[in-house]
């Protein structure tokens, strides 16, 4: 009996172990049906999301054509996505802000949704570029209200308060768009702020932080100009050009955004393509080497700039003409360098 026992036993423990084997299997099974098939609408759902919020997160801080590019490739997988259908809408009437179709493009999407912080926002670059001051202010406000989040909105509202030559206020406002996101382009803001109020070290620190960012590195020559020191002007500009002439720098993010010149309080004069930006830096470092004596270097300057054939040439040369006349007002020692640069090289560009 004993042995019969131990054979009954022995056997419901093997067919314990095959039933908890099949239930095992069979749950593990569902499981990886499930959970770990990646074409399962659950995971699909999930990379969905991550592709809303990093849409958003592109219009926040201003990255209007990684927004687009984005939002594209969500409707490719989901072209019902009713979310990325209106992100791509405001990141492509944000494209052509520069464009007559602009305001009607983005008044139709006012109408849409009076309450969406983006259109709000772009319907105050709109009045602020038309020197329509209160309406401008009201519409970046409101974008605020709506979204707290809204880093370009304060950036946009701090360029505005600059304008206006309230200073303070302008520093307070781009403060809390890099509390918000430290991208270069708002650090940049930060420091030329820092520079109008003769902060010096303040603003060259700022510009230090943006590394392979040539327009704070041009920024930051100015400073040195002002203050006499061309070899450090001139290194500044050469290390500007060689992120230029860099396409791996150039193809970032960060540098697709155009360059913005105030070359009167009334106007506000941006460079948009590579091209414009490397002219305005060949004629930069032309002017340091030019004060500098080195003639021959500075031929070969404006030799490179205009290799470029930009179309917009006349507009770069005044953005220049207004550093230089900065420059005359800070330091009057160069006056008699610059007047000589501005009759060689910028009367009859």
């Amino acid at each position: 009996m004993s042995f019969l026992r131990r054979l009954t036993e022995e056997n419901i423990k093997k067919l314990s172990f095959v039933a908890v084997f099949i239930a095992v299997i069979a749950t593990g099974g569902w499981v990886i049906h499930k959970f770990g098939n990646p074409t399962t609408p659950l995971i699909d759902d999930i990379a969905s999301k991550q592709l809303i919020v990093q849409g958003e997160n592109a219009l926040n801080i201003g990255r209007y054509a990684d927004a687009k590019r984005i939002y594209e490739e969500e409707l490719k997988i989901n072209p019902q996505n009713q979310q990325a259908v209106w992100g791509l809408r405001k990141a492509q009437a944000r494209e052509i802000l520069s464009d007559p179709s602009f305001k009607l493009n983005i008044d139709s999407l006012y109408q849409q949704n009076p309450n969406d912080a983006h259109v709000n926002l772009f319907l105050g670059e709109f009045y602020a570029a038309n020197h329509e001051w209160d309406l401008a202010t009201a519409y970046y406000e409101e974008a605020i209200k709506q979204n707290p989040k809204l880093a370009e909105a304060y950036f946009e509202l701090s360029v505005l308060y600059d304008q206006q030559g309230n200073l303070n206020a302008a520093k307070v406002e781009i403060l809390k768009a890099i509390a918000i996101s430290s991208t270069p382009k708002y650090r940049n803001s930060l420091a030329t702020i820092y520079f109008k109020q003769k902060r010096y070290e303040e603003a060259i620190r700022e510009y230090r932080k943006n590394l392979d960012y040539p327009l704070s590195a041009l920024q930051g020559a100015k400073i040195y100009w002002h203050l006499g020191f061309l070899s450090q002007a001139l290194s500044y500009q050469g290390q500007a050009i060689g992120w230029l002439e860099d396409e791996a720098v150039m193809n970032k993010s960060e540098n697709q955004d155009s360059w913005y010149f105030d070359t009167t309080p009334e106007k506000r004069t941006e460079l948009v393509n590579l091209d414009e930006k490397k002219s305005y830096a060949y004629l930069c470092l032309s002017v340091s080497m030019f004060m500098q004596g080195n003639t021959e270097g500075a031929e070969n300057e404006v030799k490179k700039m205009r290799d470029l054939n930009v179309v917009r040439q006349t507009d770069i040369n005044n953005i220049l003409k207004a550093d230089l006349d900065a420059l005359i007002q800070a330091n009057n020692s160069f006056s008699e360098q610059v007047e000589a640069y501005k009759n060689l090289y910028l009367q009859g560009l």
